[in-house]
């Protein structure tokens, strides 16, 4: 999920871990197709991305984004995520932000995509039998293989009104310590939600370049509203025909 030259993804903030007994664990989780699509799991969330960026002076950069995301109950997914980016203009730094979006249809198996600027809508036909784009825009870009890597098992904690299990995933980097003489760890915790299939609270802290967290916030289970999805009626729209393979 790159977005321009401010990084607008992942970041950390300390939500307190609330135990829960077994008991109150839904029983209830989302079934899959063989397509990959995730059916009979409806929801809308708002996604929150912040980072603390560490520079090269010593002094820290933040910087926050936001946008929506949503998926059907024939596993049909939307999104729209803010993207930053600076230019100079007569030698000053100018932000600039505009708004993508992005519609994943394994149904029809086509991909659509436009944004707040261009005024175009790119439609893109995949082969049938083939997965319609990537059902994981939000996935982690963490290296859990890392040489060293300690892995462990963070239990269940409520985020959101759902329920997620925890993994948090370290390692030391190699001639890295701080201070006092103690190896410096890049620390990445993941929070999944098994019932709706979704990761809904992400972070990485890396004491090298700063810390991120990727969060969804205000969860609603059920049919979502996709008329915000829905491309505004001036856009020119392109059909892309993907070749099969």
């Amino acid at each position: 999920m790159p977005r321009g030259s401010i990084p607008i993804l992942l970041l950390l903030l300390g939500i307190p871990v609330v135990p829960i007994s077994a008991q109150t664990i839904s029983t209830t989780t989302a079934s899959g197709n063989a397509d990959g699509r995730v059916l009979k799991a409806p929801y809308s969330a708002q996604r929150r991305f912040t980072s603390i960026e560490k520079l090269p002076d010593g002094t820290t950069r933040s910087s926050e984004s936001g946008g929506s995301e949503a998926r059907d109950s024939q596993g049909r997914t939307y999104s729209a995520d803010e993207r930053h980016w600076t230019y100079l203009d007569q030698g000053k730094s100018v932000l600039k932000s505009e708004m993508l979006y992005r519609m994943n249809d394994p149904v029809s198996n086509t991909e659509t995509r436009w944004d707040s600027t261009t005024k175009e809508v790119k439609v893109i036909h995949w082969p049938k039998g083939s997965p319609a784009g990537n059902a994981c825009g939000q996935c982690s870009s963490f290296m859990s293989d890392a040489s060293g890597t300690i892995v462990e098992k963070l239990g269940v904690r409520t985020i959101e009104g759902v329920v997620a299990e925890g993994t948090r995933s370290s390692y030391a980097i190699v001639n890295a310590q701080d201070q006092n003489g103690k190896a410096l760890n890049v620390v990445h915790e993941r929070w999944y939600c098994p019932e709706l299939k979704i990761v809904v609270l992400e972070t990485n802290d890396d004491p090298r370049s700063g810390t991120t967290k990727n969060e969804l916030v205000g969860i609603v289970r059920g049919e979502p509203d996709v008329t915000k999805y829905r491309h505004p009626s001036d856009y020119v729209v392109r059909d892309v025909r993907m070749p099969v393979q």
